[in-house]
């Protein structure tokens, strides 16, 4: 029995029953509650929030990294959503194995990883009124950390030797310095801008769409689905772009690679170079593009638990930019050689003395 549940309504008590097995040695039953250890005002209730059908997808995966560690007969995973109030439940995690090791270290591992990588925005309402969106805590960070290159009964966990990527080409924008025409579809040597882009990233990713607002039919011509901006986010530019396109997207993938629709010129390692930094022992929750001159925000890569930080971060700041987001959620950069590369066709003029 592998199983995930998303609820509104409180968790049931009942526990893992499979009556056909008879060889499960250890059953490990953990559950979450909402405690009160505010230090001012009390708190009242969390509310929380998820992306349907990403959030139960991502939890499925990390029940399959588990399996891959460990030799599981049953996992089930029990989260709500909604309003919970203090001293109710929250989410329930519940492990079997033959051995109470296995049974015990799985638990534990699923259940770091949903508190850093789940898709879900807590946040914590006080009852002088107050609220406060939570982001995933440092300790929550290391605890998930130190599953990373773990080894188990002296052999080295299982590695993905492909990591599923999708990818996001930014083309919503208005276009003002380019007198309000739509800049990916600019012909640049008989082709438009957004194509160059999807030539440099699609050989590497697993799936590509493109975020737009106009000429939707112009951009799907090009052989990609097409996603405009969803107006209940309220919120505009490349962060509107990018939550309106996340739950249209697979539910599997490992990554999101992010890039504007006039940069022309990427080069060709781009993905690899990002997806081996963003992949690494211990490496961090997403990575931007720079070269020595600059840095680029819009292009940037990062792991889908990044992506719980996303909604809190529009509604508590006033600057939706980019840089702002992944500043504060531990980006960090990869430097390339080439600062041309990354050069962006704003207007006209820098179009016309490309082509030239």
């Amino acid at each position: 029995m592998f199983s995930v549940c998303i609820q509104t309504e409180p968790i049931a008590g009942n526990r893992l029953q499979d009556p056909g097995r008879d060889d499960c040695g250890a059953e490990v039953r953990f559950v979450g509650k909402v405690r009160n250890d505010q230090k001012e005002a009390p708190l009242g209730h969390l509310v929380l929030e998820h992306f349907p059908g990403v959030t139960e997808a991502e939890i499925e995966r990390i029940i399959g990294q588990a399996r891959a560690r460990w030799p599981l007969q049953k996992a089930r995973v029990v989260h709500r959503v909604g309003r919970i109030n203090v001293g109710e439940d929250i989410v329930v995690v519940e492990t079997a194995s033959a051995h109470r090791r296995d049974a015990y270290e799985a638990n534990a591992f699923i259940m770091d990883y949903l508190k850093t990588e789940a898709p879900f925005w807590k946040q914590e309402c006080f009852t002088d009124g107050g609220e406060l969106w939570v982001e995933a805590r440092h300790s929550d960070q290391q605890a998930a950390e130190r599953w990373q290159g773990a080894v188990r009964g002296g052999a080295a966990a299982p590695c993905e030797h492909h990591h599923r990527i999708g990818a996001l080409i930014l083309a919503g924008g208005e276009g003002r310095r380019m007198g309000y025409r739509n800049k990916g579809l600019q012909p640049l040597r008989g082709r438009p801008l957004a194509q160059y882009v999807a030539d440099a990233l699609r050989p590497h990713v697993d799936y590509l769409a493109i975020s737009a607002n106009r000429d939707l039919a112009d951009y799907e011509a090009l052989g990609f689905p097409v996603f405009p901006d969803d107006p209940r986010f309220g919120v505009g530019g490349p962060l509107a772009g990018i939550l309106s396109a996340l739950p249209r997207f697979p539910l599997d993938l490992d990554a999101l690679m992010v890039a504007p629709c006039d940069c022309p010129l990427l080069p060709a390692d781009l993905v690899p170079r990002l997806a081996a930094a963003l992949f690494m022992p211990g490496g961090p929750p997403a990575v931007m593009a720079a070269t020595e001159v600059s840095i680029h925000p819009s292009i940037f890569m990062c792991r889908p638990g990044m992506l719980v930080s996303l909604i809190p971060h529009v509604q508590e700041h006033a600057d939706h930019r980019l840089r702002g987001w992944l500043k504060n959620s531990g980006c960090e950069v990869v430097r390339f050689e080439d600062a041309g590369a990354f050069s962006n066709i704003n207007d006209l003029q820098a179009l016309q003395a490309l082509q030239s």
